[in-house]
């Protein structure tokens, strides 16, 4: 059987759902320390980011290409058994698919405690009528997939493995997809922060300001709030560094102060700090340089 690359596609409905599954990648460090303050790094970072998902996305594209082509047909003939290639691997996602309900819920013990736990005689007699239904669709369609294997040509079968082969690339390559995506929104987020330390780099240098300490800034933190990065008590001031909302917006935040990730509002408060000096903290400003 010959694959043309003009006429027209028979395509499946029941694949179509599985090319768009995708798989998470669960929790993502981008490293263990982001570059808060280096934005060069945090930049060579979100580059590198968007070149994965790049990648993967023209990896999916022609793997997709690959099975559109699989799936086309130049006449009758072809369509004809192409749909019956589908039907077959339709046989074969249901047998799998039953063989896993079987074995998840079907063993011995857990079918003793379905039918143990039967309230009465009608009870028991209509619980084992639904194992036995179930034991009963697994054995005949493993059955009429053995039988539309046994069918099909060798190209056929061939044509089948080739397809659960790009099924298989395409799902692995939209998790990769996925992970990129979330590098892409971790190291802008990262590039974020790293420029507003940057800017706070540039007034340090034009009004040569004393840089504090991790220490000094930990004890105006603890003087202000008690170091609670998500305090707001109603009094007008927000934050770890008491934000009020003018100054907040001043150096360039947005919303609540107390509602932003510890690292914005470590920046902002540098950043004001090279601003104005330690007279933002009337009291508490005693612990930064002076």
């Amino acid at each position: 059987m010959t694959i043309g690359k003009v006429p027209f596609v028979i395509v499946s409905l029941i694949l179509f759902p599985l090319l768009l599954l995708q798989s998470s990648s669960g929790a993502l460090t981008l490293s263990d320390t982001p570059p808060w303050d280096d934005l060069e790094k945090a930049l060579l970072q979100l580059t590198g980011a968007e070149a994965e998902f790049e990648s993967s996305e023209r990896k999916i594209d022609e793997k997709e290409r690959e099975l559109s082509e699989l799936l086309r047909a130049e006449d009758k003939e072809e369509a004809l058994e192409i749909s019956f290639l589908i039907e077959m691997k339709e046989a074969e996602d249901l047998t799998k698919e039953l063989a896993i309900e079987a074995f998840m819920g079907g063993d011995s013990m857990s079918s003793a405690a379905y039918l143990l736990d039967s309230e009465n005689v009608g009870d028991l007699i209509f619980r084992r009528a639904i194992l036995l239904e179930a034991t009963e669709a697994v054995e005949k369609q493993s059955q009429d997939y053995a039988g539309m294997r046994e069918a099909a040509s060798a190209s056929m079968l061939d044509i089948a493995d080739q397809i659960d082969d790009l099924l298989a690339d395409i799902l692995d390559e939209k998790g990769r997809r996925t992970q990129a995506e979330e590098k892409i929104l971790r190291a802008e987020h990262v590039v974020t922060i790293a420029q507003i330390h940057a800017s706070a780099d540039v007034l340090k240098a034009e009004r040569r300001r004393v840089e504090p300490t991790a220490e000094q800034w930990r004890k105006l933190r603890f003087c202000e709030s008690t170091e609670q990065y998500d305090i707001s008590t109603g009094n007008g001031y927000y934050g770890a560094y008491q934000f009020d909302l003018i100054t907040w917006v001043g150096v360039g935040g947005e919303g609540d102060p107390s509602k932003a990730p510890p690292e914005e509002q470590d920046a902002r408060a540098r950043y004001l700090y090279h601003l104005n000096g330690w007279y933002p903290w009337p009291v508490c400003g005693r612990f930064l340089p002076q």
